[in-house]
């Protein structure tokens, strides 16, 4: 069944819908069908859309109607939109788009195989048992991967869409997460980096806790594993027993992602958030005291209805004095269904965009200040690309994939002699040259 046709699959949005991605890969793969990245090329297109926000919504609108002038042409025979965009507005691509012939939101991603097969007139087959986890073809490069740790998200910020999107939080247990782990470092990946709406909240639903000191402690047990790390912690939920957690592996990263969203306790009350300003830097200390090393990660919401200029310094003054190593900073977006959306004191747009700028603009000072201390380190580094004859992209510690800087790593031929510089290997280069997000170093060994 379905052999010789070819499905090409488009993920949108954040690692957490690359992961589902890669799950429906798979299970297209165990129902016979084959996978192209070639759309041209394809009888089937599924877009696993984003609908974040407004931005995300017109991207996945944007790339459906691109990707339907093959469901037009003929040469595609189904065109699907799965995932978080069908969750939210299922009508609205029907509508935008109706081209489309089918539409699966998240929760339903698993049926993508059988509703393929029942377009196209295929009859089903009897499969094997699904395996304890779910299985994925990683579209990530070989010694990378994302491990989902749970789905849905139990907190209710105010400008969030994502507990309507996704619902509640559904966490995996330890052993499949450990099973799973386990098998992604004996196909070849080193570095796996933790990922959930809200990873700190990880386990309570299973275990009536948070238990994601418990999960750091397995992995500790997966030899081969070289680094992992975290993405998407809530402040409030890095707790003490987190951070000794962290502190006693070998194998985190030193690197981890907390977002603030800001710093003044008027905002924060605003979007629903716990803390404020002076809490999140005792956080920081805390961290900095168990892990002196450690590099942090943040995203900023600037332009939220009630800011006012009194706020905003309030802003830059934490982040001067935070002196955080990553930063991200968006604009407010009004979404539909959140009750931020009808909070009263908007922000100009204009405003909002001007504070924006400010903001990077102090953020790329402090980066440069901090990647100008790390000149003369030595340190260990994944080569990810080739630059040149004797140069290559690579990535630390303290850079996560796609969202951080690089760096440059420069070699001379007597350096690479004796030893084969394949893709994924980690080798020991010295940091010489810093710029405001990249880093320029040269091959040790």
């Amino acid at each position: 069944m379905g052999k010789g046709i070819r499905c090409c699959l488009v993920s949108l949005g954040c690692p957490k819908n690359l992961v589902d991605t890669e799950t429906v890969i798979a299970r297209l793969l165990r129902w016979g069908f084959d996978i192209t990245v070639h759309p041209q090329k394809a009888d089937v297109i599924i877009v696993n859309t984003c609908g974040f926000l407004r931005a995300a919504v017109a991207e996945s609108v944007k790339e459906l109607k691109k990707l339907s002038q093959w469901r037009r042409s003929g040469r595609c025979r189904a065109l699907l939109a799965i995932g978080c965009l069908v969750s939210r507005f299922p009508d609205l691509i029907r509508e935008k788009v109706p081209e489309v012939d089918a539409c699966l939101p998240s929760d339903q991603i698993g049926q993508v195989p059988a509703v393929v097969s029942n377009l196209l007139g295929r009859r089903p087959v009897r499969l094997p048992a699904e395996p304890p986890y779910p299985e994925r073809v990683l579209s990530t490069p070989p010694w990378l991967a994302y491990l989902k740790i749970a789905e849905g998200c139990d907190r209710s910020c105010s400008f969030c869409t994502i507990p309507k999107i996704r619902g509640p939080q559904k966490s995996r247990s330890l052993d499949d997460l450990y099973k799973e782990a386990c098998e992604l470092v004996a196909a070849g990946v080193r570095e796996l980096i933790l990922i959930a709406q809200d990873t700190t909240l990880y386990g309570t639903d299973l275990y009536g806790r948070p238990d994601l000191s418990q999960l750091v402690k397995k992995l500790e047990f997966i030899p081969l594993l070289k680094w992992f790390r975290i993405l998407y912690a809530y402040p409030t939920g890095v707790t003490d027993e987190v951070i000794e957690a962290l502190a006693s592996s070998t194998r985190f990263a030193r690197y981890i992602d907390i977002p603030f969203q800001h710093s003044h306790r008027d905002i924060l009350a605003a979007m629903r958030r716990g803390g404020d300003g002076e809490r999140y830097l005792r956080l920081i200390e805390r961290l900095r005291q168990g892990m002196p090393d450690i590099a942090l990660r943040t995203t900023f919401i600037v332009g939220f209805p009630g800011e006012t200029e009194h706020h905003f310094e309030d802003l830059l003054n934490f982040v001067q004095e935070a002196q955080i190593d990553h930063i991200g900073v968006f604009l407010f977006s009004a979404e539909e269904g959140t009750s931020a959306a009808s909070l009263p004191n908007p922000v100009p747009l204009k405003v909002a965009k001007e504070r924006r700028d400010r903001l990077m603009t102090l953020q790329q000072q402090i980066s440069l200040q901090k990647n100008q201390r790390r000149v003369g380190q030595v340190v260990e580094a994944v080569l990810e690309g080739r630059k040149g004859h004797h140069q290559w992209s690579a990535r630390s510690w303290f850079q996560a994939p796609d969202i951080d800087g690089h760096l440059i790593v420069t070699a001379n031929g007597a350096c690479t002699n004796g030893f084969q510089l394949a893709l994924g290997r980690f080798v020991s280069v010295e940091i010489v040259k810093a710029k405001p997000y990249d880093l320029e170093a040269r091959l040790l060994s």
